[in-house]
This record gives C-alpha cells, sequence and structure tokens, in this order.
C-alpha cells in the first residue's frame, strides 16, 4: 500500500489539497485551549495538518509509510523553517518514541486503512503509551452513514475495495469500544461530511491506570 500512496504523492503532491482539513482546525482550538505544545501526527500524508499545526506554534512529529509523503513534508518544513520532524514509519510497528513524551496524538482518516482488530488496539495501546498523563487522542475515521459504506467489494466485516483502496468503516460503538478497551476516555465524537466522505471526529483523554 506504500507504493500506491507514493504513487498518488509523486502524481499530486497536494492530492488532499493545500489547506488544513476542517477535524485539524477544530482539533487546533481544542488543543490551545489545553495547553498542547507537542503533537505526534500518524499518517501525516503530504502535510497539510502537519504544516498548519506547526505555523501555530506546535512541535509536531509526522510519521507515514509513503516517502514521497515524508519528502514533501520536509520540504516545505524546511522552506518555511517550521518546527516539524517527519520521518519514513510503518505504525503497525511500535512507535519509536519513548513514554509519556507527547501531549497528543492526532490522526486524520489513517485507522481506515485496513488493520485487523488486533493492530488496532495496538496502534491505540502505543499512542496511550507516548502520551504523557491526562494526554489527547484526537482521530477521525469514516463511519457506516459514508455513501461508501457496503459499496465495492468486501474484504471482511467493515471493510470494502472501493477502487483498489481498502477502507474500513466504523460504527459508534466499535469507537466507544476500541478506546475504553485501550485506556482513554471520550471527551467528544462529532459527525461531519467532508466531501465526499462521512467522517467521525473524535477527541479522547488518557486515564490514569487503576
Amino acid at each position: 500500500m506504500s507504493e500506491v500512496w507514493d504513487g498518488v504523492y509523486q502524481s499530486d503532491n497536494t492530492f488532499f489539497g493545500e489547506e488544513p482539513s476542517s477535524f485539524a482546525t477544530l482539533c487546533l482550538n481544542h488543543m490551545k485551549s489545553n495547553n498542547v505544545k507537542k503533537v505526534l501526527e500518524i499518517g501525516a500524508g503530504h502535510g497539510r495538518d502537519t504544516l498548519f499545526f506547526a505555523s501555530n506554534g506546535l512541535e509536531v512529529e509526522a510519521l507515514d509509510y509513503s516517502s514521497i509523503g515524508i519528502e514533501i513534508i520536509n520540504k516545505k518544513a524546511h522552506e518555511n523553517k517550521l518546527p516539524v520532524n517527519s520521518q519514513l514509519y510503518d505504525v503497525k510497528k511500535p512507535l519509536p518514541f519513548k513514554d509519556a513524551c507527547f501531549d497528543a496524538a492526532y490522526s486524520h482518516m489513517l485507522l481506515n486503512m485496513r488493520f485487523s482488530q488486533a493492530e488496532l488496539h495496538s496502534v491505540f495501546s502505543e499512542i496511550r503509551r507516548v502520551l504523557r498523563p491526562n494526554g489527547l487522542n484526537y482521530f477521525s475515521v469514516r463511519n457506516h452513514n459514508d455513501q461508501f459504506y457496503g459499496a465495492g467489494v468486501k474484504v471482511e466485516d467493515g471493510v470494502y475495495d472501493i477502487n483498489g483502496f481498502e477502507v474500513r468503516f466504523f460504527s459508534e460503538k466499535e469507537i466507544l469500544d476500541l478506546i475504553a478497551k485501550e485506556g482513554f476516555n471520550m471527551l467528544w465524537i462529532r459527525e461531519e461530511y467532508e466531501e465526499p466522505v462521512t467522517l467521525y471526529l473524535v477527541a479522547a483523554i488518557k486515564l490514569k491506570k487503576n
């Protein structure tokens, strides 16, 4: 799949547009009100949200498994002298950071890739590990109200192959179960249409261990 995204970004290095997502704007306001300084972005793509966060005073560590995407981020961050460190990384592996070193984690539609249930739980467990006490976990996912849910070829429950992209769609219950089992408490969940997809926008907070 990294080859697919390399091809996408090589043909269009602003594939998702140059403006930040509305989710990033929503999260930035929440981050600012919660004194967030250092953010881990997972699945940064070509960096439209990465660069937005950094240009608004946040220190950003960005991960993606597209080498072309990382090159684009590095080039733009260097040109604009922004506090971004980005690296090529497969998020299915343990995160390359020490415990409790980020104020917040952020991912926009990353979890819609084809992760197994075990891999999804591993991703959330790792996010929890690298967050500081009361750290914030922001993520967006396509949901069952998305116009493409059930379209294409069914790969497994909740996952459909749509024009060569295997996409997972989430119910609200699946999200609630996932964050609860991995030691987070829901702060808010909202539904939003972002052409052409329908998303749940989620913010959760790291709970103290019992």
